[in-house]
């Protein structure tokens, strides 16, 4: 009985350990890239502001199963895609996963001038107060990051060959 108990009240100091240790990380996280591109700010925006543009530089969007696609909105197996707004330096939009999850990413285009513009892309991620998901959002920057830069590496190789 004493080994039971001792079980037990160790295992409770030590979710609470946990879960005092999980509240100093952040509940929102960003995770962003940027690059720049040597073409105009229409270049760019043409390509992000499309829905049907992202297949051919969008690697998450290359990626997914049964998908339909439109020009505001993508619908896969594996996720939802939609625009929320859009503006000539700003496209933003929601994905959601067919759990319920949902997270919002955008890019902001700054024309420096007529032949360079600099887009960054990010997403935005809001954990809960759970322990397990707070230490999963230290990841997510190993987990996105590659796929943003290969998918803004080939952005930046369509808009700079348009005319």
């Amino acid at each position: 009985m004493r080994i039971i108990k001792l079980a037990l009240i160790s295992a409770v100091v030590l979710f609470g350990l946990i879960s005092l240790m999980s509240s100093f990380l952040p509940s929102q996280v960003r995770i962003s890239r940027a690059i720049d591109i040597s073409a105009g700010k229409a270049q760019c925006f043409a390509a992000l502001a499309n829905m049907e543009a992202w297949q051919q530089w969008n690697e998450y969007i290359k990626a997914y199963h049964h998908k339909k696609i439109e020009k505001n909105e993508l619908e896969s197996d594996e996720i939802t895609i939609s625009f929320t707004e859009k503006t000539d330096s700003l496209v933003v939009t929601e994905w959601q996963k067919p759990n319920g999850n949902k997270f919002g990413s955008g890019f902001v285009i700054i024309g420096q001038d007529a032949k360079h513009t600099t887009v960054q892309w990010y997403f935005d991620f809001h954990v809960r107060w759970y322990p397990w998901e707070k230490f999963q959002s230290i990841v997510f920057d190993q987990q996105f990051g590659p796929v943003m830069e290969k998918s803004l590496a080939n952005l930046k190789k369509i808009a700079e060959a348009a005319p």
